[in-house]
């Protein structure tokens, strides 16, 4: 169940170590792709074609049979699934002798007023698309009125979370906005603003803390506003209200706060701790149950220390090739064992060719640290063939200014913000 970097690599996996035995492999997802996620922004903004971002399913698996479907029912007892086609009429079941769980997380959603009204997620290549389709109809509104509040309102982004994905976020729209901004007459590059939030007292949790500080000084040198220790409180059309009393005039804000499980799994009967994460054993199998196992963001697969492994790419790969060995033990009546794995790094783009990484124990910043990180994952993508056109697409981006035009993705259930009648002959419509 699940057809991203875990329910795809495992399901790769066992049919490499499981030639030796009679088995069929099925897989279900919603989509018939997956997201290469180290790329999703810059996908978004255009340093690389959004196609090659996304990983054909059917053309990662050979021997797998794909089902894209939705699985909306689990029965642990008969051990079956129920799942339903996209506009099918009915569900249907099928058995199952071993189950794996890998079906990701959701953007987590607190009830902060006006977050699911006016908040923008950043999960998806659709999200990703999305959002730059509306820094666009913002930069074409904001050239055309000659409110300067209003203005700067428009041009303002508010990345809330201070992860890898929201610093990444906060520092590609920074350099798209400014870019594109340049072909327009009335717009100058400093009108165009972006804003960190982060609830803890430093970003970038997951590296050492000179690396962090080091990328603060860096995106601050660049005029990206960061504000630490500091959370929202509300969201309205057109600003934010932070806990610390203040406000920030803005029409776009980027929710890249935490995640949660996949709702799917409130209702399957399997031990979760107190925030529905499936809990697991040290071999990945779920607790009290022999035939079902939980690999990637949805699970709690605690380490030899009893910590619970990050919900990373890295790990979900890992633990999706662990586990694909454990069930070739297990099919072949022999125990399984436990996944122990040491991470080898972390490594995050800044924007404008910057970045931090600590890898194998080394820290690089700057230049050297963003080179790294497009290199090390673009080896990792799958394909050479996909890799070439990446490898194309970033080098027509050095040589060649980009295109900025919308992409035909945008979210109709938001408005932009009002023009000021007196620079308008109509009312905006939503965005």
């Amino acid at each position: 169940m699940g057809g991203g970097f875990g329910g795809a690599y495992c399901a790769q996996s066992l049919v490499k170590q499981l030639r030796h035995i009679d088995v069929d492999v099925v897989l279900f997802d919603r989509n018939n792709y997956f997201v290469f996620y180290p790329f999703l922004i810059e996908a978004g903004t255009g340093s690389l074609a959004a196609r090659h971002a996304v990983i054909s399913i059917r053309s990662f698996l050979r021997g797998v049979e794909f089902r894209m479907a939705d699985v909306t029912g689990l029965d642990t007892v008969k051990q079956t699934i129920t799942y339903q086609f996209p506009q099918g009429d009915g569900a249907e079941t099928m058995d199952y002798d071993h189950l794996v769980i890998a079906l990701g997380s959701v953007t987590r959603l607190p009830p902060v007023p006006g977050l699911r009204d006016h908040g923008f997620g950043l999960k998806s290549l659709s999200d990703a698309i999305g959002l730059r389709d509306r820094a666009i109809r913002l930069l074409e509104r904001a050239d055309a009125t000659d409110d300067p509040d209003l203005r700067r309102a428009l041009l303002h982004i508010v990345v809330v979370g201070g992860n890898f994905t929201g610093v990444e976020a906060a520092g590609e729209f920074h350099v798209f906005l400014r870019q594109a901004s340049k072909r327009y007459p009335n717009l100058q590059p400093n009108d165009c603003r972006v804003t960190l939030i982060e609830i803890a007292d430093r970003i970038l949790p997951g590296l050492d803390d000179d690396l962090s500080r080091y990328a603060v000084a860096k995106m601050q040198g660049r005029k990206i506003g960061i504000q630490l220790c500091e959370s929202v409180t509300s969201i309205e059309k057109d600003r934010v209200l932070l806990a610390g009393g203040d406000e920030l005039p803005t029409h776009t804000v980027i929710w890249c706060a935490g995640i949660a499980p996949n709702p799917m799994l409130s209702a399957a009967p399997l031990p979760k701790d107190e925030q529905g994460w499936i809990l697991c054993d040290r071999a990945l199998r779920v607790k009290e149950h022999d035939t079902v196992w939980a690999i990637g963001d949805c699970a709690v697969n605690p380490d030899r220390h009893g910590n619970p492994y990050p919900a990373t790419a890295q790990h979900a790969t890992r633990q999706a090739q662990h586990l694909a060995s454990n069930l070739a033990r297990v099919l072949s009546g022999l125990e399984p064992k436990p996944f122990d794995y040491d991470s080898k790094g972390s490594l995050v783009g800044l924007g404008c060719r910057t970045g931090v990484a600590k890898v194998f124990g080394v820290k690089l910043s700057g230049f050297a640290a963003w080179f790294l990180w497009r290199t090390v994952y673009l080896l990792k993508l799958p394909g050479w063939a996909r890799r070439i056109r990446v490898a194309l697409d970033w080098t027509m981006d050095l040589l060649f200014a980009r295109d900025y035009v919308q992409l035909g993705v945008m979210r109709h259930d938001t408005t932009v913000g009002e023009v000021s009648p007196k620079n308008a002959s109509h009312k905006p419509r939503s965005s």
